[in-house]
């Protein structure tokens, strides 16, 4: 009898947790406030001792898993503010609108770049102004702008390997970013194309072609100030993805070339000195909080036995595996409109129910997308409201329409586990 009883009060505990981090995130709380109250539902509930959940702190807090995922977010944050205050996201916007004279590809690579360059919350904001000016040549109706702010900023991240949601799940799994990208890649292209042709394919291309004294001189520099503007990320991806460096080393060396980028010819010492200091400004305690919550989380939850028999019992009554594969980061994602939060619920749970033959990037990708849709068309996804607010399009309008690619890009996603 009190193995039942303590059997319930875990399972009450798990889903309370669960519970409080969808309703409190829904209420603004910060997500490390909401998890630091889920992990102590979880200790209180299990059939630990203080001291055994003393030790499951411990060791989260130690391992090399909280430490990769800390650092990276870290890192990342801080690299992206340097790199806005600099104003190297500024002339990397400029040398792009000279590169690309079409405005369907602007309208494309607008939200594109700046959902890659900033780490923004809300940074929809940042790039719908862009797609707008870009939009004006073709006429496009609001929803159509919107939709457009929206979906290509948000398919991008979806395969950056420095999102916040793919370390993380790369770091909880063991499954490297790599191979999480080689699952993701195709996905994200099939539906960037489905969505050109849904979105652009009544708007002709102008003839934009740049006057012939402007000539190759000025294309060159450019291309050269792009790329310049861009190196912090391009040589942090190239040594992580295309050398194995470790990623935090990798990200480093990023950070090392943002400090020279832009540097005035003269008192280049004293603009070091304030880099140094925008550099340090960039450091996001909630953020990086949030994600080591997250790893607490998920160790404490995988000690809780009842998730397994409460899904077991689903399974023993003929609901496939599959179905809560797909359904539960979906349905997280929606409610939270937080995919790092959406991967910290769903992924502690479903990984146990897998099994070691099933931990591999056909599943766990799969959930990794399938979070992400979820996020992508959540009512409480911050890119939709600031989009929404700026092209005063119709809420509900515009939430219906991300779905469905949010939809489209999880039947891509299935169709890719299956053939894969």
């Amino acid at each position: 009898m009190v193995e039942i009883d303590q059997s319930l009060l875990e399972a009450a505990g798990v889903t309370l947790s669960i519970f409080l981090i969808i309703v409190l995130i829904r209420k603004k709380w910060k997500l490390y406030q909401v998890l630091f109250l889920a992990i102590l539902v979880l200790a209180v509930s299990n059939s630990n001792t203080p001291g055994d959940n003393l030790q499951i702190l411990y060791a989260s807090l130690t391992s090399p898993t909280a430490f990769y995922l800390v650092s990276m977010v870290v890192a990342i944050t801080m690299l992206g503010h340097l790199h806005q205050q600099i104003g190297a996201m500024e002339k990397l916007v400029e040398n792009l609108k000279f590169l690309i004279r079409d405005p369907r590809a602007l309208i494309m690579i607008f939200p594109a770049a700046i959902s890659l360059f900033s780490t923004v919350p809300g940074g929809a904001i940042i790039s719908a102004p862009m797609v707008e000016e870009a939009g004006k040549d073709l006429k496009m109706p609001p929803l159509e702008l919107a939709m457009s702010n929206m979906v290509y900023r948000h398919l991008v991240v979806l395969i950056y390997p420095f999102n916040a949601g793919l370390i993380l799940a790369s770091g909880i799994t063991g499954i490297s970013i790599a191979q999480y990208l080689g699952f993701t890649v195709p996905v994200v292209v099939v539906v960037f194309i489905m969505a050109a042709f849904l979105l652009l394919r009544r708007y002709p291309a102008k003839d934009q072609m740049v006057a012939p004294e402007e000539g190759s001189a000025n294309g060159r520099e450019a291309l050269l100030g792009l790329v310049g503007a861009a190196s912090p990320y391009l040589v942090a991806i190239v040594l992580g993805i295309a050398f194995g460096v470790y990623f935090p080393l990798a990200l480093l060396a990023g950070i090392a070339i943002a400090f020279f980028i832009n540097l005035p010819s003269v008192d280049k010492t004293g603009a070091l000195r304030e880099r140094a200091k925008i550099f340090l400004r960039g450091l996001n305690w909630p953020l990086a909080l949030s994600i080591l919550s997250i790893v607490i989380y998920k160790d404490f939850m995988l000690e809780a036995e009842s998730i397994h028999q409460a899904t077991y019992f689903l399974l023993d009554q003929g609901l496939p595996l599959i179905i809560v594969v797909v359904a539960l980061p979906f349905i997280t994602g929606f409610i939270t409109g937080n995919n790092t939060a959406s991967l910290g619920i769903a992924l502690p749970v479903m990984m146990p129910l897998l099994g070691p033959e099933m931990l591999t990037v056909r599943y766990l990708g799969l959930i990794y997308v399938c979070s992400y849709a979820g996020y992508l068309g959540s009512p409480v996804h911050l890119c939709t409201y600031v989009t929404n607010d700026y092209f005063k399009t119709s809420l509900y309008a515009l939430i219906k329409q991300v779905n469905i690619f949010g939809i489209v890009t999880m039947l891509a996603a299935f169709a890719m586990a299956v053939f894969y």
